[in-house]
């Protein structure tokens, strides 16, 4: 049996001496310096950085510069005290480095002038200030001083740390403690105990001890660093730093660990989003791009882009350069890109295309001149390929729809001639169902990280796989594409006719329970007015308001604007109606409360007082992406080039400004801007960027209210209300809140208002183009079902009946 091996027999007692060493048993914890090991053991850590930081010294630049602009990479506090501290290892480094591979004399010339910086020899008196016996900078020995007052633990702790050049979570509370009743005594240890923490207090920081005052002091009375030394002193020193570089220092390497190089934490943080080597990193921040750092722990802008100054020369000599995308924002990037359009007389170009493959380069089977499919007879479009086709097809459509519909056609594409080997007319049902599969698990070689711009060699049609809705999207719109090329004449067969069933993926009904019931809408309410009253919380319910009572979908409520507004005359009572361009371009009526006009009013004064609205110098207005495909957008698209060509020639100044105020006010949004966007980021003719205050930043020209702004403010709004019901008793779930968006306030108002109107009236309030759409409202509710029953159970069960009867044949058993 294996010998049990007691703890008292392997560590003795705190105090006592090792039987066979007769040393002192090892502290509890890392011993100190730890995490410096490697710059303490030699000069396997020692790089040209750390040479050029002691140059700057020499050469008087200060201490905060001189790290800042070498070794701050390395990560640490930017603390002062810190920065001497590692100034002390650096210097203790090169002296051992220096020790093993015989450079004695450059040693013998260096370090006496490295030991003279002024932040050097601030640094040594600090760490043995008020101790008895210590000895100055000069070698003199001085009569013990008083005791000066004990520091509080976080001022020693601070000063521990400059000194020995760790970070203060090196060591637990404990251990600290502990620490800190070795250097006072128990008594300061236990008047310290939980300082630092909520709730305590520290003792007075001791003046003597203050390391804070002697940085000051340093700073606001700089010492150069030169001013013992004479030119040919200078000179020497420099050329035995340069000799001790070329001896102990090394170019770090791409192999190299990342614990090799970096300190303060950061090789733990990389390592927990797999980078373990310099070369690890290089290839992370290339996938992620410029926002790189946001996906590591504790890692910060100013820390990243250090980082990457660092490591760029390595990289390059390595044979991995960093791309474009990692060192300048994607908005730069596709600033650079639209200036080098314009400059070749490109405008309005679209950001997603088709994949230039040329048809000439594909064979007739491929490029579908020869497809299985093919109509011998000419087609409407006059399509030879299937490329042709497809940009036929994609023609009707603008806007996102455009582009959405084009990125799936592309991918789908490609897999046709990339993985398929198929034309586009020769796919069969078994393709479709292949691609369905592919879809579910594409390939990692068509997977890309993060989105990147179109023309990005890293580009790759997919972000990932698709799920069950994504997937159903993807075959809606390839349906609609074959049916159009079977319309046209393009197809002689529609593969993916009728597909969906095949495929399991039909279209489910609208779930009509994502809307609040009365509850949560009354819980909603009375967490919206615990906020203060503000022109933002007065925004806010008008939002809520417009959209639990007039179900405008989130584009409407960002283009409708006040011209659709009028005064009629309903039953002998004036009511406020507006005029709503839809989906598909289609117009139709909502009525607005009267009540709910007052809101919109008072929301308009504040942005009246916020100087914020028309600005002439926007050209763009937030518009529904079909109007100038319809009947109705044409006429809005008319009115909203501007007044100045429809004023009469002649007219007089009155009469041209009371026709432009009534212009600009008929084109004010349902909801607006309340605080003036940032100023926008623009590059100069270097490529360098800055910020443009000239040009206008706000994305409307009337200053409407974006449809990503809309979103992002009311499902902002839904996630405190369920902060709130998770943290009061009697609350509503705060599930539903979690997942509420604009489209659940349009539920709420069509559920609601199905049980007061007729469907067909229903279906015109919602713009519906099929009564079987809004049908599905009409479907009784858990409430009818319950009510239903209810009154079944009483027609079974009169009152009169003592004993209650089943709606069920009851076997009645006889007496025993």
């Amino acid at each position: 049996m294996p010998t049990e091996v007691v703890a008292s027999q392997v560590a003795p007692a705190t105090g006592q001496l090792t039987a066979e060493t007769g040393l002192p048993p090892r502290r509890r914890g890392r011993p100190p310096g730890a995490k410096t090991r490697l710059l303490r053991e030699g000069c396997g850590e020692l790089g040209r950085h750390h040479f050029a930081f002691l140059r700057a010294l020499l050469d008087g630049v200060d201490l905060e510069r001189a790290w800042r602009l070498y070794l701050s990479f390395t990560g640490g506090p930017s603390d002062r005290r810190h920065f001497a501290g590692r100034l002390r290892l650096v210097v203790g480094a090169i002296e051992r480095a220096g020790a093993t591979r015989d450079c004695k004399a450059e040693l013998a010339v260096a370090l006496p002038a490295l030991r003279a910086l002024p932040d050097f020899a601030v640094a040594r008196t600090k760490r043995g200030a008020g101790k008895a016996g210590h000895i100055d900078p000069e070698g003199v020995q001085r009569p013990a001083p008083s005791p000066p007052p004990s520091p509080s633990l976080e001022e020693w702790r601070s000063q521990y740390c400059g000194a020995a050049g760790i970070d203060e979570d090196f060591y637990t509370e404990a251990e600290w403690l502990e620490l800190y009743g070795e250097e006072f005594g128990a008594e300061a240890a236990r008047g310290q105990f939980g300082a630092g923490k909520a709730g305590h207090f520290a003792a007075l920081p001791s003046p003597a001890l203050a390391a804070t005052t002697h940085a000051r002091l340093v700073e606001e009375s700089p010492i150069a660093a030169t001013s013992r030394l004479s030119g040919a002193q200078r000179k020497a020193v420099v050329e035995a730093l340069a000799t001790l570089e070329r001896v102990i220092s090394r170019e770090a390497s791409l192999e190299d660990e990342a614990g090799f190089w970096l300190g303060s934490g950061i090789p733990r943080d990389l390592a927990k989003v797999g980078v373990k080597s310099l070369g690890d990193l290089v290839n992370f921040i290339n996938i992620y791009g410029f926002r790189w750092h946001r996906r590591v722990p504790r890692m910060g802008v100013v820390r990243a882009r250090r980082l990457l100054d660092w490591l760029t020369p390595i990289a390059e000599a390595g044979g991995r350069p960093f791309k474009e995308s990692a060192r300048r924002p994607e908005t730069d990037l596709a600033l650079l890109r639209r200036r080098d359009l314009a400059g070749r007389g490109v405008t309005n170009a679209e950001p997603f295309a088709l994949v230039p493959i040329v048809d000439g380069a594909l064979p007739d089977a491929l490029s579908g001149r020869q497809g299985a499919f093919r109509s011998h007879e000419a087609n409407v479009w006059g399509a030879e390929t299937d490329v042709q086709a497809i940009s036929q097809w994609l023609s009707r459509y603008q806007g996102q729809t455009r582009r959405d519909y084009t990125r799936i056609a592309e991918r789908f594409y490609l897999w046709c001639i990339h993985v398929r080997r198929k034309a586009l007319s020769s796919l069969q049902e078994p393709d479709l169902q292949a691609y369905q599969a592919f879809l579910v698990g594409p390939p990692a070689d068509w997977v890309q990280e993060r989105k990147v711009r179109r023309e990005d060699a890293s580009w790759r049609p997919f972000r990932g796989p698709l799920g069950r809705n994504s997937q159903r999207h993807e075959f809606t719109v390839l349906g609609s594409m074959f049916s159009a090329m079977h319309e046209k004449g393009y197809l002689r067969a529609n593969a993916m006719a009728n597909l969906g069933r095949t495929l399991g993926l039909l279209k489910p009904s609208i779930d009509v329970r994502r809307s609040l019931s009365e509850r949560q809408w009354a819980f909603a309410m009375e967490v919206l007015h615990e906020k203060p009253d503000s022109p933002e919380r007065r925004r806010l319910q008008l939002l809520l308001e417009l959209g639990s009572t007039t179900g405008l979908r989130l584009s409407e409520l960002a283009t409708t604007r006040l011209r659709g507004f009028r005064r009629e005359l309903v039953d002998g009572e004036e009511a406020w109606l507006l005029d709503v361009i839809g989906k598909g371009g289609k117009l139709r009526t909502v009525m607005v409360f009267d009540e709910i006009k007052t809101r919109l009013e008072q929301h308009h004064k504040d942005m009246d007082a916020a100087g914020l609205g028309f600005d002439a110098r926007v050209a763009r207005v937030q518009a529904p992406n079909s109007l100038p495909i319809t009947a109705a957008g044409e006429r809005m698209s008319a009115t909203s080039q501007g007044l100045d060509d429809g004023i009469a020639v002649g007219a007089g100044q009155a009469l041209q400004d009371a026709l432009r105020s009534e212009h600009q006010e008929a084109w004010r949004p349902l909801v607006g801007i309340l605080k003036r966007p940032p100023p926008r980021r623009d590059l100069d003719r270097l490529g360098v960027p800055f910020i443009d205050h000239q040009q206008p930043s706000q994305a409307d020209r009337y200053g409407a209210l974006e449809r990503s702004a809309i979103y992002k403010v009311l499902r902002r709004f839904f996630r405190d209300v369920a902060v709130a019901a998770a943290a009061r008793d009697g609350a509503p779930g705060s599930a539903d809140f979690l997942n509420a968006s604009t489209h659940w306030l349009r539920h709420t108002f069509a559920n609601s208002a199905v049980k007061q109107m007729q469907p067909q009236v229903l279906q015109s309030l919602l713009g519906h183009s099929d009564l079987r759409v809004t049908s599905v409202y009409v479907k009784a509710d858990a409430a009818d079902l319950v009510r239903g029953m209810r009154a079944m159970q009483r027609a079974a069960n009169p009152p009169t009946s003592d004993v209650p009867r089943r709606s069920v044949a009851t076997v009645v058993t006889p007496p025993k």
